[in-house]
């Protein structure tokens, strides 16, 4: 399973989130966008639907602060 995300978040950022959460997916960066000023990384997250849904939410709580 494949899924696009467009974040803000640095790509080596999001590898230490993928490597504390423990799943088992694969980040690929496709382009990065300026939308609004802001340069957006469009991310291809690959594996597992379940495992990309435990890095979501993982990467969500890590953002969050909580």
């Amino acid at each position: 399973m494949k899924r696009i995300i467009e974040t803000p978040i640095p790509l080596e950022e999001l590898e230490e989130i993928r490597q504390r959460s423990g799943a088992g997916v694969k980040l690929v960066l496709i382009e990065v966008i300026v939308r609004n000023r802001i340069p957006l990384n469009r991310v291809a997250i690959e594996g597992k639907e379940e495992e990309i849904k435990r890095f979501m939410e993982f990467l969500m709580r890590a953002r969050a602060g909580g």
